[in-house]
């Protein structure tokens, strides 16, 4: 029908087709691209940090979408209350995870999503199917979080499929769209039955009217009025009230509007049962020593934990015998939960009065039976609509709540380049921390590959000099190419969760520093392992430094192109772009037996010169060797010293050799970064909006 593609005509998402007709805020026509600083939106997929925890993320989201004047006391409020709203706040300090490692569930991990947008206090918050993959417990406590932030006046529009009867009556208003995208129902959601019901539609009994409303709309039930009834009749159907409605309107002045009935409450029965989900997820953070059972020693920290008391012995007790009954020295999972989610009850579900009462000295038995069927008969104290008609501005949503003002207002100033440069840059640290794992495999094998080349060099072909030119681009192509490899995940890994981002305001400039500043360590860390680990086996006879600055330069250059190519093409064919590439510009085209060939001058020379990093940093390696060993060689080797002498002294820009080549490579490797930073912001436009 067109749900999600609706819903990204109005973000202003919809960038793979041609959007057409306006959008009011207020009655004032509005462009969605100037909100985005009041803007939420939660995509259907859980696009998430999975180094990061679950309260990392959403103290980060506040830091970089909350408004510039927010001090950190303000910032910790924020977290606290998404975390307590989407309750979340028992797995705050609980790592996300990934496929590869594991982290909280999926219903947790759902709510982690949300909460990302909550974080930013949006004023409008659109969710793409935020239910998909829950179970019906976990879909209602999703929505029953959502549905406390609209009543501090937060607008919340979300595309639902399929929904559970008791989930649907939470909604203020429903759209119910046909084939085509057409409107077949638009207002309250508690009188979306009544309505199909006056078309003549008849519901059979035990029947969920969520699903009765998708066979009514795809023509699943028959009109016992219509008897050539057509899904295509329920378009003019709806068409046909809302012109009798505007005329009705029209007759009374415009003093008449349509009368919007209140959305439920959650019952009891609903909010014990989310209790219930939450007391049992938490289980295991509370069962330490996972045994299933809760002893006095866990029981006691548990209550200083919240309380920050340690109790005394005769109120664990009490509390043991109250949950379990008298004598008994632990407490079983259902016990302990049973007891909790009773305290919400008019009387708890207490063992000591239960046996109290058997003996006839109270009388909780009736109370019990009375709470009991009391249950899902509160009434509704309090009228809260889950979708609001008056926009709230930025600030504080409480003070905002139910206040009309013009799309204008709907803007909040964010932190600029230099404070999210900062934050990001924080955020990076925290994760390249916690992929220590991860990095120790890849030093591994790159000190590997500098113990075998240098072995290779020195033991087994003994003979070949110290100042070879093709030992020297053997090390550097190797290098190049390792680093290029390791550099794609800078930008490869986290592309959806950098859409998400970019799309919700984020500077994609001060993304690109941040990442590029902290992957530079690892740059660093691996280009210096594996020089000084065949420098000590190999002892070229030079200054280390001196070795090691050729190393530097292509590393810089390297890791480069490793950037440029995990921004311009998927992940999944990086690694086999990055291994053609550094094979051809530093194997093949950096070779000395081919050089002489291609520097010659014109145009073949300026683009080898241009791409090749080879051609620069071996130049850098063999004239250090040169000015260092002074070789005195003859035969064979007199012939291919002449040879490498003839290619990498053929140019220096009239500020020496070594110095030449090592302006080229910096050259080279910015000039990658600004292709990659311009990959990174023009690349998947239609994914950052």
């Amino acid at each position: 029908a067109g749900k999600t593609t609706f819903m990204n005509v109005l973000c202003g998402k919809a960038t793979y087709g041609q959007m057409g007709g306006s959008i009011r805020i207020n009655g004032q026509v509005a462009n969605m691209a100037t909100l985005k600083s009041v803007m939420g939106f939660v995509p259907q997929d859980d696009i998430v940090h999975q180094e990061l925890t679950v309260r990392e993320q959403i103290q980060f989201s506040a830091r970089l979408r909350g408004r510039v004047e927010l001090s950190e006391g303000r910032i910790e409020r924020i977290t606290e209350d998404v975390l307590n709203v989407m309750q979340i706040d028992h797995v705050q300090n609980s790592i996300v995870g990934g496929v590869e490692q594991r982290g909280i569930s999926g219903g947790q991990r759902k709510r982690v999503n949300i909460g990302l947008e909550l974080a930013a206090e949006p004023t409008l918050l659109f969710l793409d199917e935020p239910t998909s993959g829950l179970d019906s417990t976990s879909s209602l406590s999703v929505c029953s979080s959502l549905k406390k932030m609209c009543q501090l006046g937060m607008t919340s529009i979300m595309v639902i499929h399929q929904p559970r009867y008791s989930l649907f009556t939470l909604f203020d208003d429903v759209l119910l769209l046909g084939k085509g995208g057409k409107t077949v129902y638009l207002g309250p959601s508690s009188e979306a039955k009544p309505y199909f019901e006056s078309l003549g539609f008849e519901m059979p009994a035990n029947e969920n009217p969520a699903d009765w409303f998708m066979d009514v709309i795809s023509g699943e039930v028959p009109n016992a009025q219509i008897p050539d009834f057509r899904p295509e009749l329920l378009f003019d159907f709806w068409q046909s009230r809302e012109a009798l409605e505007r005329r009705s309107e029209t007759l009374a002045g415009g003093r008449l509007g349509r009368q919007r009935s209140a959305s439920r409450l959650l019952s009891q029965c609903e909010e014990r049962a989310m209790l219930m989900q939450r007391l049992d997820e938490a289980w295991e953070y509370i069962d330490v020593n996972r045994d299933g059972v809760l002893q006095a020693d866990e029981l006691r920290r548990l209550l200083a934990h919240c309380s920050s008391i340690s109790p005394q012995e005769e109120i664990l007790r009490e509390l043991t015998e109250r949950m379990a009954g008298q004598g008994a020295k632990e407490v079983t999972k259902g016990q302990f939960l049973n007891y909790l989610c009773s305290l919400s009850a008019d009387v708890a579900e207490d063992q000591t009065l239960a046996r109290l009462d058997a003996q006839g000295v109270t009388g909780t038995d009736r109370l019990f039976a009375w709470a009991r069927s009391k249950s899902g008969r509160r009434k509704q104290s309090a009228k809260s609509r889950a979708i609001v008609v008056d926009v709230a501005p930025s600030g504080d949503l409480e003070a905002a709540a139910g206040e009309v003002r013009s799309s204008e207002c709907l803007q909040r100033q964010t932190p600029g380049f230099l404070r999210q440069l900062q934050i990001l840059t924080l955020r990076r640290l925290v994760q390249w921390w916690r992929m220590n794992r991860q990095r120790a495999i890849f030093l591994a094998a790159l000190a590997l590959g500098g113990v075998i080349l240098a072995v290779i060099d020195r033991f087994i072909v003994s003979s070949t000099p110290l100042w070879d030119a093709m030992s020297f681009l053997n090390l550097h192509t190797a290098l190049a190419l390792m680093l290029a490899i390791f550099c794609l995940q800078v930008f490869g890994n986290d592309q959806p969760v950098f859409w998400r981002e970019s799309a919700s305001g984020i500077n994609v400039l001060a993304y690109f520093e941040s990442r590029l500043l902290v992957n530079s360590m690892d740059v660093i860390i691996q280009t210096f392992l594996f020089a000084a680990v065949y420098y000590i086996i190999r002892q070229p006879g030079v200054q280390f430094w001196y070795f090691l600055l050729p190393f530097g330069c292509t590393a810089y250059a390297a890791s480069g192109w490793g950037y440029l190519i995990s921004t311009l093409v998927p992940p999944r064919h990086g690694p086999f772009i990055v291994s053609l590439v550094i094979f051809i510009i530093c194997g093949l085209l950096g070779n000395p037996s081919t050089l002489s060939h291609f520097l010659v001058g014109g145009a073949m020379e300026v683009f080898i010169s241009a791409v090749s990093i080879t051609r620069w940093s071996v130049q850098m390696s063999f004239s250090e060797a040169v000015y260092d060993l002074h070789p005195q060689p003859s035969g064979v080797q007199q012939y291919m010293y002449n040879m490498d002498k003839d290619v990498f002294f053929k140019r220096d820009w009239g500020f020496g050799t070594w110095w030449t080549a090592a302006a080229a490579l910096a050259i080279t490797g910015t000039a990658l970064r600004i292709g990659s930073a311009l990959g990174l912001r023009l690349m998947n436009r239609d994914k950052q909006v």
